[in-house]
């Protein structure tokens, strides 16, 4: 198969991690992927290098006009919160259209292709994903596929009518909608206009088959400062409210002193300014400053570095399309602490790792405090944990290439 994948994002995150683990993993050496990035793709510049020695893949770099796309450009011009804003939201169904003309063209230069894979986070995200789909269809690309890694948010106000047609395209022009999760499918189902008798779902769930050499490697125990006997505790990804950060500082501050001498915890990840700003400010009031070191981003492969934490924890408040750290975490050996929410009940349960209810830092607190006092036992949990996502890694990719042999199959 000859196979076009369009994949836009902005910041980093587990939508790289996991395409570079599919495509360091396809099983058959005949197939061809061209991916087509948008420039500014920061997630794309992470696994660049990794990318680069895969002899199978082709990268092309794409200018997208894409609603983020365009507030990524121009957030920070005079006049964007008063003008600026409210105009390219009204431009959502031209940039749409203008994006879907530009891809059409891309592909059709690039050559025949007998499948597109277009690569999307959460759903209709940047919507860029959402105008391959007409693209392909326009260049003659019989098998469509579209892959959700996250949620479905409502329709955006003001847009009902543009939101239905973007939902009819996908159930028109979509081949198959892979799920990274039955929680994402879930989103989709309640949140949007999705024709459930019309639209093929596939869930598939994350997997690692194994960890790539690290082209660049971080000790974490050194910049973050800490002494030889400190657990680190590491919490891993973009530093946004909901991601709970707060709740684990909090447990922090709850544990008696000479527990908290045992722990260093290390905030890995960027995101927005103020956020960090604000929990820098919240360690200082709580009293453990001292015990909290925010590293920023990290280079390398997640597991690089995962592989380096005495526990990980997962503390999201909000909505987790699958938690790509955690099968990262499990696969490495390093003990999981997360919370129940979205998808990660579906892959880790008490028997693999320890889940406690969001938003709750005195759950949290007391998950440490056992951590503590009953290494073996976790480590026991690890040791199962590391069987199931050897067994998801090998599913994964198997049925990645079966999906898309069969899209190609249904259109033939």
């Amino acid at each position: 198969m000859r196979i076009a994948i369009y994949w836009e994002q902005e910041s980093w995150g587990g939508v790289d991690t996991h395409l570079l683990e599919l495509l360091s993993n396809w099983p058959d050496p005949v197939d061809e992927f061209v991916l087509f990035y948008n420039v500014g793709n920061q997630g794309f510049e992470r696994v660049r290098p990794y990318l680069e020695r895969l002899r199978h893949v082709r990268c092309i770099g794409v200018l997208s006009c894409s609603h983020n796309e365009l507030v990524r450009r121009f957030r920070t011009a005079p006049g964007y919160r008063f003008f600026l804003r409210y105009l390219i939201y009204g431009l959502r169904p031209l940039t749409f259209l203008m994006m879907a003309r530009r891809l059409k063209r891309v592909f059709t230069e690039a050559g025949r292709f007998d499948l597109l894979l277009s690569d999307n986070g959460g759903y209709p995200g940047s919507l860029g994903c959402i105008s391959a789909l007409v693209a392909a269809t326009q260049a003659g690309i019989g098998a469509r596929v579209l892959l959700v890694h996250h949620e479905a948010t409502r329709p955006a106000p003001f847009m009902g009518w543009f939101e239905r047609y973007v939902d009819h395209v996908v159930t028109t022009q979509a081949s198959v909608v892979a799920c990274v999760s039955d929680a994402t499918r879930q989103s989709l189902l309640e949140r949007r206009t999705l024709d459930s008798h019309l639209v093929r779902f596939r869930i598939i769930h994350h997997g690692i088959v194994a960890t790539t050499e690290a082209v660049e490697r971080v000790d974490l125990r050194r910049l973050a400062g800490a002494a030889e006997d400190d657990l680190l505790i590491g919490i891993a990804g973009r530093v946004e409210a909901y991601k709970g950060h707060e709740d684990l500082i909090f447990a922090l501050a709850r544990l008696d002193a000479g527990a908290r001498r045992r722990l260093k915890l290390l905030v890995i990840g960027t995101g927005e300014p103020e956020e960090q700003a604000r929990l820098e400010r919240l360690a200082v009031q709580m009293g453990v400053r001292d015990r909290v070191a925010f590293l920023g981003y990290c280079p390398g492969r997640p597991a690089d570095f995962i592989a380096q934490l005495d526990l990980l924890v997962v503390a999201t408040r909000g909505f987790e399309g699958f938690g790509l750290t955690i099968l990262e975490a499990m696969q490495v050996g390093t003990p999981v602490l997360a919370t129940r929410i979205g998808a990660i009940p579906e892959f880790v349960d008490e028997s693999t790792g320890w889940l406690v209810a969001p938003g709750s830092p005195q759950e949290l607190a007391e998950a440490l405090n056992d951590f503590m006092r009953q290494r073996q036992e976790w480590q026991q949990r690890t040791a199962r944990a590391q069987d199931r996502a050897k067994r998801l890694g090998s599913l994964m990719v198997r049925e990645y290439h079966r999906l898309l042999a069969e899209a190609v199959a249904l259109n033939s």
